[in-house]
């Protein structure tokens, strides 16, 4: 028995031997040898990094700025993840709004717990992060939480979304095809509604002439006429090295969950409205 344990472990060290050293490289049964790769071919921590981040296609992403056949070039719109910074801010006119739930959810209040059951409907009341705060209805003092994507409020604001995309470019359209039609492609010049010093007259309800006519122009296309609830005075100041009035004027805009407050501001020189701002950030009013 000892001589045949001893015959079969030198044949096994001898079968090793010649699969190692001898056998041709693609033909050896026991050490085969991993396909080599050359140094230039290593995958490196930044290639890894840049294949992961290739994005996919996404129905959000901006349409490429292409002009219609008059010329008009649509405004570029943030894309809906970017306005709701990945589902996780919504302005306040988003809530109270109802949902449908795709998971139970966990309600508590003072006397006791109850469960609303996956595909039931709830009221969403506010949002902190990405995590909505429910109830079983609007005036219920039953609360519970539940992820954004649990319910079927992004499909919801998509929606919102798309209409508002399509109203916006539809509204920059008409203002443009309305400046064309007028020759006011530049500020509403309008010096009989300013003083002696340039300053912007007011009207008896408040309003200003200068800044209604520079809206009726298409000079902006966010504001509306109707829609402004209250109208700020005019403040001498310098833009641009220039003397310069700005007034403010507080109104209601639609936004991509519906109508929300807004503030703008219109800078005045030589009688005519040179821009629209909003003052918190000077980027252009629409």
């Amino acid at each position: 028995m000892k001589a045949l344990f001893i015959t079969l472990l030198i044949f096994v060290s001898a079968f090793l031997i010649y699969d190692r050293f001898l056998t041709p490289a693609g033909r050896r049964i026991v050490f085969e040898n991993p396909p080599l790769v050359l140094p230039e071919e290593t995958p490196s921590r930044s290639t890894t990094i840049r294949t992961e981040r290739v994005p996919r296609p996404s129905t959000d992403s901006p349409a490429p700025l292409v002009k219609s056949g008059d010329g008009f070039v649509p405004p570029q719109i943030e894309p809906l993840e970017q306005l709701t910074k990945n589902w996780t801010v919504f302005p306040p006119t988003a809530f109270p709004r109802q949902v449908k739930l795709s998971k139970p959810v966990q309600l508590r209040m003072a006397g006791g717990a109850s469960t609303l059951p996956a595909g039931s409907t709830a009221f969403a009341l506010s949002a902190q992060s990405n995590v909505l705060l429910v109830a079983p209805t609007e005036t219920s003092q039953a609360r519970g939480q539940i992820f954004v994507h649990d319910t079927d409020m992004p499909t919801q604001v998509r929606a919102s979304y798309e209409r508002w995309k399509k109203g916006r470019i539809e509204q920059a359209h008409a203002a443009w095809k309305q400046k064309l039609a007028s020759g006011a492609i530049t500020a509403a010049s309008m010096p009989h509604a300013v003083d002696a010093l340039g300053k912007p007259k007011a009207n008896a309800d408040g309003s200003y002439d200068l800044l209604l006519a520079s809206m009726r122009s298409g000079q902006v296309t966010d504001i509306k006429p109707a829609k402004i609830k209250r109208w700020g005075s005019p403040q001498a100041t310098t833009i641009d090295d220039k003397p310069t009035w700005t007034l403010n004027l507080w109104y209601e805009t639609i936004a991509f969950c519906g109508p929300l407050d807004a503030e703008a501001q219109a800078q005045i020189r030589d009688g005519q409205v040179i821009r629209w701002i909003y003052p918190g950030s000077g980027e252009p009013v629409p």
